[in-house]
């Protein structure tokens, strides 16, 4: 293989190794393809310092772009066929992974005469995931890992707030559609997402969710099932935190994510994490969706430094720990780390007649409004993938004209306000059903009245959780997760409440029944109070920014 390797890179061509096979120690055949690094001629000798590992769920073919791309840079590449899909054996089993598949692959890969002897995992959500579960046992080779809009803890993002992710369903589609088309383009994989996410949205119009699959690709899928066999945060989904296996991950790692990307906040949680156990972590927040933040030149370029880095056999990311997009301004800002040192936490108030200052509220009456889920309050824009043209920053104007829908909002303001770090609002609220949801957005106004939005967050309310209180009210705690955007001078700081973003967070039928077979749906009647009894706020971390920086 050498010489014709040779030879053929001296053309500018990879060779590849195509359904190479590895036997796991339960006998199932794994299936992996390995692409040869590219030498350039003005690079003899360089090109064998690493190899970078792709484990995917979608197809090996379609990880052609992202694999010529780092042979170019002079790595190896080994793209695996994670268990169940794309002609490896055994069952795909949804987010769940078997650890020692990750770990008989790494004693094949020991084995074979060009393995450098350094490794450097990449992967976007569900691929980054599988790059977490790697660190279940101790790989010594491992030198760095570069992960993207993904997540080491999956019920964040199956169940956000306590509340089914309906983007999850779409997941279902496209491992359906993958089995039956192994060999897809890349071009076909996303035309059919599109579709297939279309579909999807219609759906979740009708219930029981429970069937959702079956309405969608024509038979079960029993890790969706499992899914919403689990709606509580019980032991199944501890099993799935990958997180705890922190000091296990290589020393270097580059995590990055979007401001309105699903894996927001447990990308934010794990950076933590990294940093506890003594890693060289990296964090670059973009102002993108669900993997928006491929294209950006800047951001790719810090991702080919570091696999270029491990071939050249260096040891350390030498950037600054954080890197944000500052919406509003449209800079970057270096922080030293996450939640940013220095941020003092502001409290905003909600006032009766839709207002939200500083003073606390006077005396009032509750506003009210009436949640349907035979009509529920839709979603628009916001962290999910954008098949449907529907994530990110939107118009919320029409949105906000619907009567089940309250906003409060400052006077203009007089000068820009800086807010990067956590979001938060506290919401005393009375619902006429137990099981109920509520949910809270951050939005910025312009002086033209548009309202865009930053960051939301959404709860699930069931009995006893959270306490009420003798008069029958509940004090809600939402977590907003972040933001880092710059309120303009004469714009406007809006929070939206509401009890629904459907069919992104699936909507909330009302009755109680478990999500698999409920049908029955109840109309909550749903109050918010602004009293000094029951105060609602929402809470801003004010930031003073240091010079901006030109780049991510």
């Amino acid at each position: 293989m050498s010489a014709t390797h040779a030879q053929r890179s001296k053309r500018g061509q990879s060779p590849i190794e195509r359904d190479l096979q590895v036997s796991a120690r339960d006998g199932t055949t794994l299936l992996v393809d390995h692409h040869w690094p590219r030498l350039r001629p003005d690079a003899a000798g360089a090109g064998t310092g690493a190899v970078v590992w792709i484990r995917t769920a979608y197809g090996r073919k379609g990880m052609a772009t992202f694999a010529k791309r780092f042979a170019k840079l002079g790595a190896h590449v080994l793209v695996e066929a994670v268990r169940g899909t794309d002609g490896s054996g055994g069952v795909f089993d949804g987010i769940r992974l078997d650890p020692r598949d990750g770990a008989d692959v790494a004693a094949w890969l020991r084995h074979q005469e060009w393995f450098p002897g350094r490794i450097v995992t990449w992967g976007t959500s569900y691929l980054g995931y599988a790059s977490w579960s790697l660190a279940a046992t101790a790989v010594p080779e491992w030198h760095a890992a570069v992960l993207h809009d993904t997540q080491a803890e999956a019920r964040p993002v199956v169940f956000p707030g306590g509340v089914f992710n309906g983007v999850m369903l779409t997941l279902v589609q496209v491992i359906d559609w993958l089995d039956r088309h192994p060999n897809a383009s890349m071009a076909r994989f996303l035309l059919a997402s599109i579709r297939g996410a279309r579909k999807s949205d219609k759906v979740l119009q009708t219930a029981p969710l429970g069937t959702a699959d079956e309405r969608l690709v024509g038979h079960r899928a029993d890790y969706f099932r499992e899914w919403l066999d689990h709606e509580n945060d019980d032991e199944y989904w501890q099993r799935l935190n990958l997180r705890p296996n922190a000091p296990r991950m290589p020393s270097q790692v580059h995590l990055a994510t979007g401001w309105y990307d699903t894996g927001l906040p447990s990308t934010l949680l794990d950076y933590v994490a990294l940093r506890e156990a003594g890693k060289s972590a990296r964090l670059v927040i973009g102002p993108w969706y669900h993997g928006q933040g491929f294209f950006n030149k800047a951001y790719a370029a810090e991702v080919d430094g570091v696999v270029a880095g491990a071939v050249r056999g260096e040891t350390a990311i030498d950037r600054p720990s954080v890197c944000v997009h500052v919406g509003g301004a449209d800079e970057w800002r270096e922080l030293a780390d996450w939640p940013p040192p220095g941020a003092q936490q502001a409290v905003w108030h909600l006032q009766p007649g839709g207002g939200l200052d500083r003073s606390p509220a006077p005396t009032s009456e509750p506003d009210r409004y009436q949640y349907d889920p035979a009509n529920p309050t839709p979603a628009v824009g916001g962290a999910q993938e954008n098949w449907t043209r529907n994530a990110g920053a939107k118009d919320n104007r029409k949105l906000e004209s619907r009567d089940d829908v309250l906003t409060y909002s400052t006077d203009a303001l007089t000068e820009d306000l800086e807010v990067i770090g956590p979001v938060t609002a506290e919401i005393v609220m009375r619902s006429s059903l137990e099981h109920t949801d509520l949910f809270a957005r951050l939005c910025d106004v312009d002086p033209k009245g548009r309202s865009n939005n930053l960051c939301d967050g959404i709860r699930r309310l069931r009995p006893g959780d959270p306490t009420t209180a003798e008069d029958g009210t509940r004090r809600v705690t939402i977590d907003l997760l972040g933001t880092a955007h710059r309120f303009n001078a004469g714009h406007r700081i809006r929070l939206q409440v509401s009890s629904g973003a459907h069919p992104l967070r699936v909507r909330n039928l009302g009755a109680g029944a478990p999500l698999t077979t409920g049908t029955e749906m109840r109309t909550a009647d749903q109050e918010i109070f602004h009293d000094p009894t029951h105060p609602s706020a929402l809470t801003l971390p004010i930031y003073s920014p240091p010079s901006p920086v030109a780049t991510p």
